[in-house]
């Protein structure tokens, strides 16, 4: 059964070809088509991709260049337009973005080999590989610092099943959970994989999924459930990975094997001579990692700024990696913060000795730099993408990894023993090495079909056939000096094509010349301007050389395919050195972060607290120091018995303060020094933080419904061990409102969940409320007046803030004069009119107050609210409700 794709934009397939007369070439053509109708074909002709017909037009409108003809079929004009080989990478990127996938096929043969036979008129073509977003493997088309996720999503009744690799680096995962939970999961994995491709089962009944995969249409591709068949996919699994026992993978269940093995097979379909066994697979579940999920990972700006910049996220200030691998582990870290202390500190020792080992870091660093990506040109390697210069890769980074390990021998220690190697092992990898440096030419062809990658001197076979062919060369040489003077014509040139093989060529002007000698001399073409000749001398010399390059190129081929089968039996050995490499480099990236900002190691010696002396916020005050001028650090103490209450002024650093205590979290959970003077802390299972308003008006929410929604998946998802950070919860409706929801959502998080807390409002009156309350700690941000002007001071101090200083903030922003006059009158009005009222003052120790039964009843309806099973409807139908409940 042949894998359905879905249909290409305006994609009409071609009737049968039925009785026309076509070309031999377009019949090739036609019959390759009509094989892979849903992809784009790229048909390799001399030194161009051509395409025909509807793909034609397609390439010619999205790739902005010339739509022209070719031939006839069915009696119209056949649509043609052609990109050129050397310069298709980038035309295949900007296909692939728009969303189309594209088959290519190769001519793979060269002249002299078509020649060779003789009953064949054209050069043999086929589709060799389709590139489809997930398993893209060119470099040109990659990001170096990023994964290139193709995932499947499988489910039943009661679970979810979620398979993901990279073709690139060879990294197979899996992770499963039960489905009452799994829309909310599920999103947070696609968040956090960043898919570039999702393939699922088409003809999904299931609304609220259909509904759910709206969002991620542009990266769905629908393929027949047969894919997903769990029989069928165990073996294939088991062949893939070369195992005789499934349940040596790990424990993965039926419902994993039918994603997985959904993977496999659109792999092996779209990479057609894809080598497996190359991979191994890492069974995930949430237990190992520290959870953050996407609207913390956004508020916090981790790996992309709100604007969607990454100059100025978490992971551009503390990625100092010179690998594109390295990149890769530690935005993998950032992804997955570890939970298991022991591991922790196992990177933090790795820190602590690359920083004690200044000298040796340095080195360090200075053979990771130009590190090649041996990750990636293995995959090419192994999928017959046959780039000489991978394998030149492989051998830059088996020479500067070794160098790295050799530094590492030189100062060992027990923390870094684990990345060392065997001398077996170091001897087989230098080896391979060499022999590749010895065999393949540096910076020579990046394919193989024409030959000139393997070095004079590797081969004495091949070194006799490239001697036999320059003689060959000479005597033509010779030869053209020698019917030059026997004809008088100074300007008769010998020249070469794969049609004619080497001709004699002289202007018309002196065509008479070659005819008067007709016995030695045969006329074979005339142009406008030249006529070419040819004699028995030449061709039989054209015969000799073009057999001597034939078997040059044969050997060379022969000698690559050999290589390569040894670089890829050693591709184990590869990985291995290479998660090493790349560890290291994130462990001297972190160091020389470290000794660069004055970072401190972190201690985990609390079990329900945390202790941060003089924190900073690392982004901030990179961006501080850039402009001159210095941060102020702040201590954050917490435990699970006390919540800090904070109030503040805008654009005192309220904000910062709150991300900078869940990052410096984030950051030692990773095994990264951090930006303070001290930290003990414990181990936290969870973050959530709510900093900042965002509307979601794609689902028709609000900001205080948008607000709400976030605010109750914490409520929901929070545990004792978790952080919560919550900011200006309630400012999205009346102020009474707000208050008494802040109040109540407070009160849950300190009686029912008792997490670390750090929860900011700008609700004066709640600070007056709880200011009795043994577990609320008051802070604030301190500030002075000074001529009228108010200074921030940036430092957390204990107190309520009085005011909000939003007229003096206005003032800074830019405000009209007048406007700031007429505001300060009218708040000085409203001031007075507060002060002279009466007003009922709100008990929260009077149990019996109407007003506190109303924020019990809406504590008890947050407390209840299922957010995965609650529609947008019924979430607004309980915000009404609330309402009700506040106004009554």
């Amino acid at each position: 059964m042949q894998l359905k794709q879905p249909n290409l934009k305006n994609f009409v397939p071609k009737d049968d070809t039925g009785s026309d007369k076509v070309t031999p070439m377009m019949s090739q053509y036609l019959e390759v088509k009509r094989r892979h109708e849903q992809y784009l074909l790229f048909y390799r002709m001399g030194d161009f991709y051509e395409l025909f017909f509807d793909d034609a037009k397609i390439a010619a409108k999205e790739l902005g260049i010339t739509l022209t003809k070719r031939g006839k079929f069915k009696g119209a004009d056949i649509p043609m337009c052609g990109v050129p080989y050397h310069s298709s990478q980038n035309y295949l990127s900007r296909l692939i973005k728009a969303g189309f996938k594209v088959a290519v096929a190769e001519q793979l043969e060269n002249p002299n080999e078509n020649k060779q036979q003789k009953n064949s008129k054209i050069f043999l073509r086929d589709v060799v590989r389709i590139i489809t977003p997930g398993t893209i493997l060119e470099e040109t088309l990659l990001e170096p610092k990023k994964n290139n996720y193709l995932l499947s999503i499988f489910w039943n009744k009661e679970k979810i099943s979620v398979s993901w690799v990279d073709v690139t680096t060879s990294e197979f995962r899996v992770r499963k959970f039960k489905r009452d939970k799994y829309l909310s999961y599920l999103e947070e994995i696609l968040f956090k994989t960043d898919p570039q491709e999702i393939i699922i089962c088409e003809g999904i009944n299931d609304d609220q999924i259909n509904n759910f995969f709206l969002k991620w249409k542009h990266k769905i591709t629908k393929i027949p459930e047969a894919y997903f068949d769990f029989q069928n996919n165990t073996e294939k699994i088991k062949k893939f990975f070369n195992t005789n026992n499934i349940n040596s993978l790990g424990e993965i269940s039926n419902l994993d094997i039918c994603s997985l093995g959904s993977i496999v097979e659109y792999m092996q379909i779209t990479q057609k001579d894809f080598i497996s066994n190359l991979s191994k697979l890492n069974v995930e579940t949430d237990k190992d990692f520290l959870v953050v999920d996407k609207i913390s990972t956004q508020s916090l700006e981790i790996f992309n700024k709100m604007n969607g910049e990454k100059n100025g996220s978490l992971l551009y200030t503390i990625d100092q990696t010179l690998s594109s691998g390295g990149a890769r582990l530690i935005k993998e870290h950032l992804k997955n913060p570890l939970k298991e202390k022991k591991l922790i500190n196992q990177r933090l020792n790795c820190v602590n000795y690359f920083l004690q080992n200044s000298d040796l870091t340095e080195k360090i660093r200075l053979n990771l730099n130009g590190l090649s990506d041996v990750e990636r040109s293995i995959a090419r390697l192994s999928a017959n993408l046959n780039n000489p210069r991978d394998c030149r890769n492989v051998s830059n980074f088996i020479e500067k990894s070794l160098s790295i390990i050799s530094l590492l021998e030189t100062k060992h220690d027990v923390e870094i023993s684990n990345y060392l190697i065997s001398q077996d092992k170091k001897e087989s990898l230098h080896n391979l090495s060499r022999k590749i440096e010895t065999a393949i030419v540096e910076n020579g062809p990046t394919n193989i079909l024409n030959g000139g990658f393997i070095n004079d001197g590797f081969s004495n076979e091949l070194d006799k056939h490239r001697t036999i062919k320059m003689r060959l060369q000479d005597d033509v040489i010779k030869l053209q000096f020698q019917y030059s003077n026997e004809v008088g014509v100074n300007t008769l040139k010998i020249k070469f094509n794969n049609f004619h093989g080497y001709f004699i060529e002289v202007t018309n002007k002196n065509h008479q010349r070659l005819v008067n000698e007709k016995d030695k001399f045969d006329l074979i073409q005339t142009t406008k301007n030249v006529s070419r000749f040819q004699t028995d001398v030449l061709r039989e010399k054209s015969i000799h050389i073009q057999k001597s390059e034939a078997d040059s190129l044969e050997l060379e081929k022969t000698i690559f395919v050999e290589l390569k089968k040894e670089i890829l039996l050693m591709f184990q050995d590869l990985k291995d050195l290479s998660e090493k490499i790349y560890f290291i480099d994130v462990m001297t990236s972190h160091a020389f972060l470290s000794s660069k900002n004055n970072y401190t190691r972190p201690v985990f010696k609390k079990t329900n607290g945390l202790e941060i002396i003089n924190g900073r916020h690392p982004v901030v005050e990179n961006s501080l120091l850039r402009n001159n001028k210095s941060f102020i650090p702040n201590n954050c103490v917490l435990n699970q018995k006390v919540a800090w209450l904070m109030t503040g002024p805008n654009m005192a650093g309220k904000s910062t303060f709150l991300r900078q205590t869940a990052i410096i979290v984030i950051m030692a959970q990773i095994g990264c020094y951090i930006p303070a003077d001290s930290a003990d802390l414990c181990v936290v299972d969870k973050i959530f933080t709510r900093v900042g308003a965002s509307d979601d008006l794609s689902q028709g929410q609000s900001t205080f419904m948008t607000e709400m929604v976030e605010t109750a998946r914490i409520l929901n998802g929070s545990t004792s061990n978790s952080l919560v950070i919550l900011d200006e919860v309630g400012r999205g409706t009346s102020a009474g409102d707000g208050m008494a929801l802040a109040w109540a959502i407070l009160d849950f998080i300190i009686t029912d969940i008792k997490c670390l807390t750090l929860f900011a409002t700008h609700y004066h009156k709640l600070t007056e409320l709880l200011q009795n309350n043994e577990n609320i700690i008051l802070k604030t941000l301190k500030s002075k007046q000074w001529n009228d002007e108010i200074i921030f001071l940036y430092k957390v101090i204990d107190g309520i803030s009085q005011t909000s200083f939003g007229l003096h903030v206005a003032k800074i922003a830019g405000i009209n004069n007048k406007v700031i006059v007429n505001a300060e009158k009218l708040l000085r009005t409203i001031s007075k009119q507060e002060s002279s009222e009466n007003e009922q003052s709100l008990s929260i120790r009077n149990t019996e107050s109407p007003q506190i039964d109303s924020l019990k009843k809406i504590k008890d309806v947050l407390k209840n609210l299922d957010l995965d099973e609650t529609t947008p409807k019924q979430s607004q139908e309980i915000l009404y409700n609330l309402k009700n409940l506040l106004e009554s």
